[in-house]
């Protein structure tokens, strides 16, 4: 609804206005009204409107006079519609100057006020939507210049960007809010909803901080499928709420509990000076985020808390990891999970610090790297790690809870049991059909994994070994192949060439042609036509 004051001195023109249309059959809503131009301005003090419509003439501050007074101290944007008598009309005419959206002479006429009200509606509108665009543009440009930053991968450019849109740049800490793992209601909800939650979440988070919503941003890391939020803390949001750091990061902790319904966790990164070393902050709250997912205990973890850990060990005990290396190459799921449990139980009693959990973790990737190479001296090492990094990152396992952990490990024991298969002729042959028949659609390995029940890692390597290429570039070169022919066969443009073979950026499917052609796609046309006319 659009919020509308009513100036009039005159209680009859009031009250007729109120009672001459259904203002909110057409979108708007009269939320005040006020005598004269003085108790409008007192109005405005405590009350949000989107549109006044004033008389003219009125006693102590009259219309023009308010409109001269919010133009020079409260808004140039507050959109004025002015009511006047016919020969007051001149007089009006001086309001033009303050920018007005428009008039009604009195009598008022229902069919003119009707008139005037949509009109202003539709441009209202019109600028309302314009805004929100441009607002979010801004702030998808802003959070693409702080993922630079928290990545560690920036410019010049990003810390001027930074800097010019935040008015606080120093004294920061980053903050993950991520919603529970473990909240039972979020993991029922579809992908779609789980979207939908996370906005609604940031939108809490927000409203708390506000005026400083630019500081907070959806989750950088792109790897984990976590759904959480990026929060750029600063020493000044404290402060200005009278609060320390640590009242402030609790009363923002008791505000998002008690204005949304799922379970979260806030991960504190180390303090930084300045806006170019927030990857720093960053790098460390992903630490706290691993302990307190080892430990299993607070809902709050300070990255401060966890690097001043005294562990009471160097480590797990090596036949935990024996154990859990030899179940998983046998691939017996339930020794899997004992064995997982076994040693996060092991990090829990014996207080290990963050980084020996880290070198923990990494013997037993490399482990798996080397039964993989055990089973097939061919494998491809490459094609494992990025295996490893992708299921495991995707899963939040390598550093994550012993849940995620336990389903890594499983399906990593999964993909060693096919890599031991030898007949993987006939799924080759499916897949290079399925490429051949749906290669303009989104094919992955994992899809085509999923259809013919086989390991995506295991298929990556068989295909690479078969095709001495990739699945990626395999398919990539196919698609390429098809779109010359497109471009000899039909006068179709290339953009739409680009998107019948599957690509839907056309900068992209050029760049690819021409590593692969030599050529664009109009000189690799050209080529064609004149080979063709010469031949003639």
């Amino acid at each position: 609804m659009i919020n509308v004051l009513i100036v009039d001195d005159e209680p009859f023109i009031r009250q007729g206005l109120k009672i001459l249309i259904d203002w909110e059959e057409y979108g708007f809503k009269i939320t005040g009204e006020a005598t004269n131009g003085k108790e409008a301005i007192s109005l405005l003090e405590d009350n949000n409107y989107d549109l006044i419509i004033t008389d003219i003439k009125m006693p102590e501050v009259d219309g023009i006079e308010l409109v001269e007074h919010i133009r020079n101290y409260k808004s140039k944007d507050l959109k004025i519609i002015i009511l006047s008598g016919y020969y007051e009309f001149e007089y009006a005419k001086q309001a033009i100057r303050y920018n007005v959206v428009d008039y009604i002479l009195k009598p008022i006429q229902k069919e003119e006020l009707i008139r005037v009200l949509l009109e202003f509606k539709e441009a209202y509108n019109k600028e309302i939507k314009s805004a929100k665009d441009k607002k979010y543009t801004e702030q998808i440009a802003l959070e693409r210049h702080l993922n630079a930053l928290c990545s560690g991968i920036y410019g010049q450019s990003d810390i001027s960007y930074v800097e010019d849109k935040l008015p606080y740049c120093t004294n920061l800490r980053y903050m993950s809010i991520e919603i529970s793992l473990n909240d039972e209601k979020f993991e029922r909800l579809s992908k779609d909803e789980r979207r939908k939650a996370l906005k609604e979440f940031c939108e809490t988070l927000k409203c708390y901080i506000a005026p400083y919503e630019k500081y907070a941003f959806l989750d950088v890391d792109k790897r984990n499928e976590i759904y959480g939020i990026g929060f750029i803390y600063t020493r000044n949001f404290s402060a200005q709420k009278k609060m320390s750091e640590k009242e402030y990061i609790v009363d923002l902790q008791e505000y998002m509990k008690s204005n949304q319904k799922y379970k979260f966790n806030v991960y504190i990164g180390q303090k930084v000076n300045r806006i170019d070393q927030i990857s720093e902050s960053f790098k460390s709250a992903i630490i706290a985020k691993s302990f307190q997912n080892y430990k299993n205990d607070k809902a709050i973890a300070y990255y401060d808390e966890t690097s001043a850990v005294k562990s009471n060990t160097y480590g797990v005990k090596k036949e935990y990891m024996d154990e859990l290396i030899h179940y998983t190459e046998e691939n017996v799921v339930d020794k899997i999970d004992e064995c997982v449990e076994k040693i996060y139980l092991n990090f829990q009693v014996h207080n290990i610090n963050p980084k020996i959990i880290s070198i923990n973790i990494d013997y037993l990737l490399c482990r798996f790297i080397y039964l993989a190479k055990e089973l097939d001296p061919d494998v491809d090492q490459e094609e494992v790690l990025h295996y490893i990094s992708q299921c495991a990152f995707e899963e939040s396992a390598v550093r994550g809870s012993a849940k995620h952990f336990k389903a890594f490990v499983k399906d990593f024991a999964n993909y060693l049991a096919q890599l031991r298969q030898t007949n993987s002729h006939g799924v080759l042959k499916e897949v290079e059909r399925e490429i051949e028949m749906h290669y303009m659609q989104n094919l992955s390995l994992k899809s085509l994994s999923e259809k013919y029940y086989i390991n995506s890692a295991y298929l990556g390597q068989i295909f690479k070994k078969n095709h001495g290429i990739s699945f990626k570039d395999y398919l990539n070169n196919y698609r390429i192949e098809k779109a010359g022919e497109l471009l000899i066969r039909t006068n179709d443009k290339v953009c739409n060439i680009a998107q019948i073979v599957g690509y839907n950026n056309l900068d992209y499917f050029i760049n690819k042609f021409v590593r692969l052609k030599g050529k664009t796609p109009l000189q690799y046309r050209k080529q064609f036509l004149k080979k063709t006319k010469e031949d003639c």
